[in-house]
């Protein structure tokens, strides 16, 4: 049986959250970026500027409250 000593263990834990954290971030980005695209590919009559513009909104809402959610959920923040 091998010793694993306490602080190699802390640190493991810490790197474990931290690739945790980072992948929770993952959805909000993705469904931002999933809305927007799909704002595009449906609205081939609409000028490209006003495409633009309806998908920064459709991404920013989307990953705005997905990415609330995930903060707010975090146990740091009380």
């Amino acid at each position: 049986m091998t010793q694993v000593s306490p602080i190699s263990r802390v640190s493991g834990e810490a790197t474990r959250a931290q690739q945790r954290a980072r992948w929770r971030w993952l959805v909000p980005v993705g469904g931002g970026l999933v809305a927007a695209l799909l704002i595009v590919i449906g609205t081939p009559h609409v000028t490209w500027y006003l495409r633009l513009f309806l998908a920064l909104i459709a991404f920013a809402y989307i990953a705005g409250q997905s990415a609330a959610y995930l903060w707010s959920s975090n146990p740091d923040h009380g």
